[in-house]
């Protein structure tokens, strides 16, 4: 049973669901002071965009998913993800990870080194185990690693690549992680909420959908057709809204807990297709990014560190108001950027500070409620 002191470093979730949700704040923080002019990074070394971007990929989002790998492999395998010393031990590298990306000082190496390190952490533990088929997940982190050694390089001149388009595929890999898992737990998830709920599964519509994404992305990062970029977005999007609709995503409404996926789920499907528009040229690719980022992995993001959060410390998985308030806070973020970012809007930057303020209300209600959840004991005495 963990006391009070030792509890946060019980199980990977509590300390980076808690560090991702503080670095998300002042992340938007810092980037709705750096749309003004002013802003406390000096960005001599790498812009305000660029920033930006790779903090919400690798300083929030990877961050949620390292927390998550080393919370699902413990429940997979049965074997001791790091913990206590060890799970501080990673903690700090975190933390001096994003000190090095905030000052662009020689810590960045720690950033460059520490999502190669949970993909060997939980990649030997999976291989321990003989759970092959969850080998994707560190393989992904594995490739974000290789991603971000491959941004800084270009961002020294080490390289001669274009810096925005590694952070796409970095957004990519997110989407990915999410494609992959959300196949798993929705539909199951969904199934338990709802007892008797008849579902349509597919197992070919299953694999087209994961299938052709991965081949839409592939495409987006290395070919110059368009119109073929377009078509397989397009297929991509169709394909995820005919699996989304066989999980029954309407008969969740009276369960937020559950609808908030099946709502997130559908941002990816909308991502591929605003991604489709965007490669036919009749509007820019900003808006598919930011569907991805804000309402699929930031709807996602918040759907499971509520969830996870209450069941790994013993509690009833049930959403009240404050989950109510962070759901609805992350689609009224994405409706205000969209809005924000609309041709020719004149009020870009009063709704740009609104969405972000959204944003981090969303996060800030979070950790507000989620604190003492998450660095307490569990409910109910049992270790984690």
């Amino acid at each position: 049973m963990s006391n009070k002191k030792t509890a946060v470093l019980a199980l990977g979730f509590r300390p980076f669901y808690l560090l991702a949700a503080f670095w998300s704040v002042f992340s938007v923080f810092e980037w709705l002071l750096e749309l003004q002019g002013s802003g406390l990074r000096e960005s001599n070394y790498l812009l305000g965009k660029q920033w930006h971007a790779h903090e919400m990929i690798f300083g929030f989002a990877a961050t949620v998913v390292t927390g998550f790998a080393l919370t699902a492999v413990r429940a997979w395998t049965g074997l001791d993800t790091p913990k206590d010393i060890g799970l501080l031990t990673l903690v700090l590298l975190w933390i001096g990870a994003r000190a090095g990306v905030f000052t662009g000082s020689l810590l960045v190496i720690l950033d460059i080194l520490f999502l190669p390190i949970i993909a060997i952490v939980i990649g030997r533990l999976l291989l321990k185990a003989k759970m092959y088929r969850n080998l994707f997940l560190p393989l992904i982190l594995m490739l974000l690693g290789i991603l971000n050694l491959c941004f800084y390089l270009t961002i020294f001149e080490y390289l001669h690549l274009d810096a925005n388009y590694i952070i796409f595929s970095a957004l990519y890999l997110i989407v990915m992680i999410e494609i992959m898992i959300s196949n798993r737990i929705i539909p199951s998830f969904t199934a338990n909420a709802i007892p008797g709920l008849s579902q349509y599964k597919n197992p070919f519509i299953a694999k087209a959908a994961i299938l052709s994404s991965v081949a839409a992305f592939a495409l987006l990062i290395f070919s110059p057709i368009t119109i073929l970029n377009a078509c397989l977005c397009f297929m991509a999007g169709a394909f995820h809204l005919i699996l989304l609709w066989g999980w029954r995503p309407l008969s969740t409404k009276a369960k937020p807990i559950v609808w908030i996926l099946h709502i997130s789920y559908l941002w990816i499907s909308a991502g591929f297709i605003f991604m489709g528009i965007a490669q036919l040229g009749w509007m820019r690719i900003y808006p598919a990014l930011h569907i991805f980022g804000i309402g699929a992995t930031g709807g996602l993001i918040i759907a499971m560190i509520t969830r996870t959060a209450l069941g790994h410390t013993g509690r009833m998985i049930v959403a009240g108001r404050t989950e109510l308030a962070c759901y609805f806070g992350i689609q009224v973020t994405l409706m205000t950027w969209l809005l924000a970012n609309s041709k020719h809007n004149a009020w870009f930057y009063p709704l740009m500070v609104i969405a972000g303020f959204c944003w981090m209300g969303v996060f800030i209600i979070y950790v507000i409620k989620y604190f003492p959840i998450l660095t307490g004991p569990r409910v109910d005495g049992k270790p984690g």
